[in-house]
């Protein structure tokens, strides 16, 4: 069967129920939608996704993206978190899945915007956090094509994917 051009939309809510396949009634206000056979209600939520500002030597570890979206631009290590994932714990399994290393994230988070990503415009809630790294030596893995230290004062002239990542290393390098 070829491929079909699917319309598809990240604010509208579903169609057809996930659980069931039944269709589901139109979109509330809220923007959510319910299943009239098994009465679950259906929404269109961001994604959770983490990311790190590593420092060392007073320069930020930032990453090339070795794939699509936005590959060849420059990224923060990080991802999407899994299902019931804290994000705490999904920051460090993002760290070492894209850098071989062990990570510890110090203090609170220092970030969370709403931003769309890929091709079809989906929404991401970004949660950023300052980490150490606590094992290892930095290396492109997984989706990494290579490994960047960049100061304060290159971070105007860097090629960001997104801009909340600039101003996330930004928070740390120039405090105040």
């Amino acid at each position: 069967m070829p491929e079909q051009e699917v319309p598809f939309s990240p604010t509208e809510p579903y169609r057809f129920c996930p659980a069931d396949g039944t269709r589901l009634e139109g979109p509330r206000p809220s923007g959510g939608t319910r299943c009239p056979l098994c009465g679950r209600s259906w929404y269109r939520s961001s994604a959770p996704a983490v990311g790190a500002v590593i420092v060392r030597d007073g320069k930020a570890l930032v990453t090339i993206r070795a794939r699509e979206p936005e590959k060849g631009r420059i990224d923060l290590p990080g991802g999407f978190l899994e299902v019931g994932e804290h994000p705490v714990d999904g920051l460090r399994r993002e760290v070492k899945e894209e850098l071989g290393v062990e990570a510890e994230v110090v203090g609170t988070p220092i970030l969370l915007e709403t931003h769309t990503y890929g091709p079809d415009g989906a929404y991401v809630l970004a949660i950023g956090f300052r980490a150490n790294i606590t094992g290892g030596e930095a290396s492109p893995t997984d989706d990494v094509a290579e490994v960047r230290w960049v100061s304060a004062e290159e971070l105007d002239t860097v090629d960001f994917a997104w801009e909340h990542d600039r101003e996330m290393v930004r928070t740390i390098l120039e405090p105040g």
